[in-house]
């Protein structure tokens, strides 16, 4: 019989046998009192960073802790996982190692519940541990967003203003709804009274007409039925051109050429009339559109006029064949018209609810009309208004900022940058937009407004905060002009009255012998030569 046979065969309590005197056990066990068994436990878990609040983990009488016998009291290998046999729970005075007790393959609800009930509990004690709490929270779960605390709103909206008026950026209206300034905005005195009021008998109420200009040389012209009358701001004495005329139309706007030399007036005929206004004398009569010309705008030697039909005419005011060039982008009455001060472009707004911007160079569209005339594309079209746009202004100190009004179904002023023809900013104003002018020397916009408010009002820029309005007239107003030093504004409304407003203080006087060569306005004073 070999070894193997007789370790198999023979009585397993037989001392006689050296090789099968006892059931082998490892050495960690059979050299190993229980309660070194314990610390060794203890050790391994210490290792493990098992930690409670109060110090080491008592093991000895956990529940997750099994006696590795089988129902007969013999032990048994403790690496099997699993017996027919049910465990059983001893105590922690026992001569073998306790071990950690797997499940049994075969169904049993009573070791579920009890393995259950272990998991409970250990979860709990890591979890009071390591302070994490159990209320069913899983890590990196989808949760909706906790609600805002109750003063989160207004919290938000303090930080929001204060944004605004620091970074001077804003995507809409800031005013509130009561039209105030929005916070930070310095507010100052309004002149509720004009510095001076001037008769206006027969001035036309009508929206779409630009009645009213001031020249470089402070001389003020205005259209009254039909005739255009100029205002000299230094003598005060007032001169009628074309009196006396038998063939004399009503006019529909008047503008002056950069050097204050000539007045262009534009009649319901469609024609456009030079006249110089030293000698009082007729330069000279352009003709070319089909109804009347409501809108006009010098760019030294070239006079752009806006017609009813929508079309726009560059005249050469130097050459017989005055017309140079044609603008097709509108399919309604042109009535707003404005050179940037460098003349690289020109804005125009329509009663088509449409802003144009038009590249200033002439002559350079490979389109052109059935006159050999080249026909210009607008560089960039916007449609945001809801209303005719009529009030256009280019700002002095920051050449590339477009501001455009609405009328009485749109009341908004919308800011534009020429250069890439975003708008930058929006103002709800209330009421119908008229007309806008910038300052020359501070960052505000004044805007005139007709139905239902009749008002002028003072924006500060970039924040939009209203810093006053004035009740100006008692009918609403439909032009304004801007002085030659930038201080005065002159507004001219259906109720026949022409009045002057002391709106800024004097520019801050410049270097001894330095003289501007730009008005209020910021256009050059460049003389031109009529032929």
């Amino acid at each position: 019989m070999t070894l193997l046979q007789t370790a198999t065969s023979g009585n397993m309590g037989d001392v006689t046998n050296p090789f099968i005197s006892k059931t082998p056990a490892s050495p960690r066990k059979g050299s190993t009192t229980p309660d070194d068994s314990l610390s060794l436990l203890r050790e391994g878990m210490g290792r493990m960073d098992i930690a409670s609040k109060g110090g080491a983990v008592d093991i000895s009488g956990s529940a997750v802790l099994k006696e590795n016998k089988d129902a007969s009291g013999r032990e048994r290998d403790r690496f099997v996982p699993s017996r027919p046999t049910s465990l059983h729970h001893t105590s922690h005075s026992s001569t073998t190692l306790p071990t950690l007790a797997l499940d049994s393959h075969t169904p049993d609800t009573s070791m579920d519940h009890s393995m259950s009930t272990v998991g409970d509990r250990t979860t709990a004690s890591l979890s009071e541990s390591l302070g994490i709490p159990t209320s069913g929270r899983r890590i990196l779960s989808f949760r909706s967003a906790p609600p805002l605390a109750s003063h989160a709103t207004s919290h938000l909206d303090v930080q929001r203003n204060y944004l605004l008026h620091t970074t001077g950026s804003s995507s809409r209206g800031v005013t509130q709804g009561d039209g105030t300034a929005a916070s930070g905005v310095k507010k100052r005195p309004p002149p509720y009274i004009p510095e001076r009021v001037l008769d206006a008998p027969g001035f036309v109420d009508d929206y779409y007409l630009n009645l009213m200009d001031w020249s470089c040389a402070n001389r003020v012209a205005i259209g009254l039925g039909d005739l255009a009358y100029v205002w000299d701001a230094e003598t005060g004495t007032v001169t009628a051109l074309g009196e006396g005329s038998t063939d004399q139309t009503p006019v529909t706007c008047v503008s002056w050429s950069n050097d204050g030399s000539y007045l262009a007036v534009g009649n319901d005929n469609g024609e456009v009339e030079i006249w110089d206004v030293e000698e009082g004398k007729k330069m000279r009569v352009m003709g070319g559109h089909n109804a009347r010309v409501p809108s006009m705008s010098w760019n030294g030697h070239v006079l752009s006029s806006g017609c009813r039909d929508g079309s726009i005419h560059h005249h050469d005011v130097r050459v017989a064949k005055h017309k140079v060039m044609e603008l097709v982008g509108h399919n309604a009455e042109v009535c707003g018209l404005t050179w940037r001060s460098d003349g690289q472009f020109l804005a125009s707004g329509g009663n088509d609810n449409v802003v144009n911007c038009w590249d200033g160079r002439i002559g350079q569209s490979i389109l052109h009309t059935g006159e050999g005339v080249p026909r210009g594309v607008a560089k960039w079209t916007k449609r945001n208004h809801t209303a005719a746009v009529k009030a256009l202004a280019w700002c002095p100190w920051q050449s590339n900022l477009l501001a455009t009004g609405g009328g009485t179904h749109d009341q908004h002023i919308h800011f534009w940058s020429s250069t890439t023809g975003a708008r930058t900013a929006s103002l709800h104003t209330e009421t119908q937009v008229t007309s806008l002018v910038w300052s020359p020397h501070s960052k505000e916009l004044l805007s005139t407004h007709g139905f239902p408010n009749n008002n002028i009002c003072l924006w500060a820029y970039p924040s939009l905060g209203k810093i006053y309005d004035i009740p100006a007239h008692d009918q609403r107003v439909l032009s304004s002009a801007l002085s030659p030093d930038g201080c005065t504004v002159a507004t001219a409304a259906s109720d026949e009255n022409l009045k002057f407003w002391k709106i800024w203080e004097p520019r801050a006087s410049g270097k001894k012998g330095e003289e501007s060569e730009r008005d209020g306005q910021g256009r050059s004073k460049t003389s031109v030569m009529i032929r």
